[in-house]
């Protein structure tokens, strides 16, 4: 669909960091780059100033927001709910492929020589793996929207420095362990635990006033 079309090209923009925050996106522009229609462009950024991409102000124009800590708090906290959430129903349909995919994951994530940008990637597949076993087809699609906002907001050289890695990828290894040996309650709280972490993190990371955006993990 075109609006799908338009909704994947502006988010991209933003999320690689071509269109930085309280930059105008001339609607215009965007028309004649995709060869579409005004009509579903406004649409896709309807869609986008609703998830926490875009500031649409009217008589005035269509900017990129600016993260706002008290936002990028909230979003992360109900990511960590979601994700606590599927954590415990994956346990119901998690096969030995797909276990083994999570530990093959985890083994390279364990390498200390790969790169803040590398072990992110690999930590959003770690959580893929989890969110697609938990078979909620609403909540993964809402989850990966907020995982969309947390990649924009986040900075892999700060979460994911060498001491914090360390941290991470023990939480991870635990919560493998849990959904390897069927225990829902330990698992969905060791998930929510590592995600309150982030949001702490974050937190703190905004607090410091050091806020920029660039591409993620958790």
């Amino acid at each position: 669909m075109k609006i799908d079309q338009a909704y994947r090209y502006i988010k991209r923009q933003i999320i690689d960091g071509v269109w930085v925050p309280d930059t105008a996106i001339n609607v215009n522009e965007v028309s004649e780059h995709l060869n579409i229609s005004r009509t579903p462009i406004h649409k896709a950024m309807t869609k986008l100033s609703e998830e926490g991409f875009l500031s649409i102000i009217p008589q005035v124009g269509v900017f990129v927001k600016r993260p706002e800590r008290e936002e990028v708090i909230e979003r992360l906290l109900v990511c960590a709910t979601l994700d606590a959430l599927m954590t415990e129903h994956a346990i119901k349909n998690l096969n030995e492929q797909e276990l083994s995919q999570m530990f093959n994951t985890l083994t390279t994530m364990d390498n200390p020589e790969i790169s803040e940008e590398e072990y992110s990637l690999l930590n959003i597949e770690f959580h893929r793996i989890i969110y697609q076993a938990a078979k909620l087809p609403y909540t993964f699609t809402l989850a990966n929207q907020l995982w969309d906002y947390l990649n924009y907001v986040g900075n892999p050289a700060m979460l994911f420095s060498q001491d914090r890695r360390k941290q991470s990828q023990a939480e991870h290894w635990m919560i493998y362990y849990s959904l390897k040996e069927r225990d829902a309650k330990l698992a969905k709280k060791l998930m929510e635990r590592h995600l309150t972490r982030i949001a702490d993190s974050v937190s703190e990371k905004y607090q410091m006033g050091i806020a920029q955006e660039v591409v993620n993990e958790i």
